[in-house]
């Protein structure tokens, strides 16, 4: 059975924080002081969800602490953490334009930025509730693409509003979505329980995605395109390693 109420709270706090971003035009960008608190409420939905309900089963100390745990995580899952950054540096001289200049505080902004926008405010949901909860009922990989078809649906909003997220092409956005699952999915299948390797997985991706625009992928649709491939094989490598790891092929009718 899917953990119902963690979707349906999840969806309302994120659907809650977005309808004050729609109804409130100053509040369209998360740059502005007005706009930030309603992007936060908007993506810390699935880990506010997570917080609230574990804290309901008295669970919430367990959960934060898989969010620093890293005695069970294997070498693999840190490769897998690093890969959307090689990935980039593999890609970048075959980039078709030319590359600005970025400073090391711009870099640093980068990863707060991202970290509180993103991995932070999601991870302790998809993954380190969620993922564990249908990892327990169905095969891994079968989570993981369930957990990317809702994750692409959780982001669908944002291509009604002029944000970042709408100068991507939505197939070639999907198609990155589902990728993403699959190599967060096993990094934190093989990781023992710990958030952590999908945090940093879900921040790699992300500062990828922004560095290169500062390595020469003008238009963001240039990097995702490019990136689509060498994803589709860190997908593929990563499934290969979770049944290395583990034996599990992920699919239950294939286990059988």
């Amino acid at each position: 059975m899917i953990p119902v109420s963690f979707l349906v709270l999840t969806f309302a706090i994120s659907l809650t924080g977005f309808a004050c971003i729609l109804a409130i035009p100053p509040a369209r960008s998360p740059d502005t002081a007005i706009g930030l608190p309603f992007w936060l409420i908007m993506v810390w939905g699935p880990s506010l969800a997570a917080i609230i309900l574990s804290a309901r089963n008295h669970e919430l100390l367990d959960l934060l602490s898989r969010t620093i745990k890293v005695s069970t995580v294997p070498w693999e899952a840190w490769g897998l953490v690093l890969a959307p950054l090689v990935i980039l540096l593999l890609i970048k001289p075959f980039t078709p334009g030319e590359a600005p200049s970025i400073g090391a505080g711009l870099v640093a902004g980068m990863i707060g930025f991202n970290l509180i926008l993103g991995p932070l405010g999601e991870e302790l949901g998809w993954r380190g509730l969620f993922q564990e909860q249908l990892n327990q009922r169905i095969g891994w990989l079968e989570a993981s693409l369930l957990i990317g078809i809702i994750w692409l649906v959780w982001h669908l909003p944002l291509w009604t509003i002029d944000s970042p997220h709408a100068q991507i092409a939505l197939p070639l956005f999907a198609a990155h979505c589902m990728l993403y699952s699959v190599i967060i999915g096993a990094a934190y299948t093989i990781s023992g329980g710990s958030i952590l390797p999908a945090i940093l997985i879900h921040l790699t991706v992300n500062l990828a995605a922004n560095l290169a625009l500062f390595v020469g992928f003008r238009d963001p649709n240039a990097w995702f395109s490019a990136s689509l491939i060498p994803l589709c094989l860190l997908a593929l490598c990563a499934i290969g390693l979770v049944y290395a790891r583990t034996g599990l092929i992920g699919i239950r009718w294939l286990q059988m």
